[in-house]
């Protein structure tokens, strides 16, 4: 029997209990893929993040793990193990910003880490080839696949689109936050509607009212499996909505910078810091990360 020690982490908030919890553990060589399973089970978080050692002389390689199987890298858990990395000692935070790489797989992570005022605070690099289609659902039909109704979609200020950065998503800018959390999955109106064909799992609803002074945008994804009462993380779908931004506000090259909302302040609230570099006949380049706080900590047992 072996014991490992992990770090909890709320991500992507400065207020402990609130954000994405993410459970770490900071030095996981010589687990598993089957060990690695079984504890993220026993966890029980949305996502469990296992730091190995790199092979390629990054900073760390990282495997993550749903109750459910293995995930890829996303935002919150990229900055969950930067974070918990730093906290614990196991990654030194040279001045105000470091830079270093993570890995899975074959593919690196570009991240950042910067002390500001109120701690520090790590963000992924992310280059994505976007790719928009400008063919969606038109306005009855968004309405019946959302639930919703006709004042509560915005037509005058933004329009939806599918943006596909690697994943696809229907992105549908709605008018107050209201009719966000009204908004629900309606799987029947989908496979009625005009774009069932396309393959897309999860629809972006987002709009421009929230609830901290700090954001810009309120996000919430909805799709088939997940229930009406659901708000998960949003991080991986940032890349699409930064070139739905760049397509839609038809933005001018050069570097943007925005704060993105998910969730209530009453449930868990997520602040995440985004900046994309907007270059003509170029990849876009998208950083995405924000706070955390580590609330707890310990060690598990692990049969060999």
């Amino acid at each position: 029997m072996v014991d490992y020690q992990y770090s909890v982490v709320d991500v992507f908030t400065e207020q402990p209990f609130s954000g994405a919890q993410i459970t770490v553990f900071t030095e996981a060589a010589g687990l598993s893929d089957t060990q690695m399973q079984v504890m993220a089970r026993e966890t029980n978080h949305s996502d469990t993040v296992f730091v190995v050692p790199a092979n390629k002389g990054n900073a760390a390689r990282l495997k993550v793990f749903s109750p459910q199987g293995e995930r890829e890298v996303g935002s919150h858990t990229t900055v969950a193990a930067a974070f918990a990395l730093a906290e614990t000692g196991k990654l030194s935070v040279n001045g105000e910003l470091s830079r270093l790489k993570f890995e899975q797989g074959q593919r690196e992570f570009p991240v950042l880490l910067k002390q500001s005022g109120s701690g520090l605070m790590a963000q992924l690099g992310l280059s994505v080839q976007p790719q928009i289609d400008h063919y969606v659902p038109d306005g009855h039909e968004l309405q019946q696949i959302l639930g919703l109704q006709a004042s509560d979609m915005e037509v005058l200020k933004a329009r939806p689109l599918f943006v596909s950065c690697d994943t696809p998503y229907l992105i549908v800018p709605l008018r107050s936050l209201d009719a966000v959390y009204r908004a629900s999955f309606h799987a029947e109106a989908w496979a009625q509607s005009s774009a069932s064909s396309i393959p897309v799992n999860e629809i972006l609803v987002y709009c421009r009212e929230t609830e901290s002074e700090k954001a810009d945008f309120h996000l919430r994804l909805l799709g088939s499996g997940r229930s009406s009462q659901d708000d998960p993380p949003v991080g991986a779908a940032i890349p699409a909505f930064a070139a739905y931004l760049v397509n839609v506000q038809k933005l001018a090259g050069g570097t943007h910078a925005l704060w993105v909302e998910r969730g209530r302040s009453t449930v868990r609230q997520s602040l995440l810091k985004v900046e994309f570099d907007q270059q003509p006949s170029a990849p876009l380049s998208v950083r995405i990360g924000g706070a955390a706080v580590l609330v707890g900590g310990g060690t598990m047992r692990c049969p060999n």
